[in-house]
């Protein structure tokens, strides 16, 4: 289990996220700890949690897989 310090910083940055796009303020300083800014809370929302749904890659996996080619050209260039 993470620590309260741990998550600081991820939920001072989607609090600012949230305040930005809403144009509000957000009440509780931990709402964003597990949760995203924009998270419905139902686990089969297709607009929330669409890459579950229908097998598409999340922007952490097309990240990964960027990451991993660019490596592996390194690799081969050498």
């Amino acid at each position: 289990m993470k620590r309260y310090h741990e998550d600081r910083g991820l939920m001072s940055r989607r609090r600012k996220f949230y305040a930005h796009v809403s144009h509000g303020e957000v009440d509780s300083a931990g709402r964003f700890r597990k949760r995203k800014p924009f998270d419905c809370g139902r686990a089969q929302c297709k607009l929330c949690h669409g890459e579950k749904l229908f097998n598409r890659p999340s922007v952490k996996d097309i990240r990964a897989e960027e990451a991993f080619r660019f490596q592996l050209q390194q690799v081969q260039a050498k």
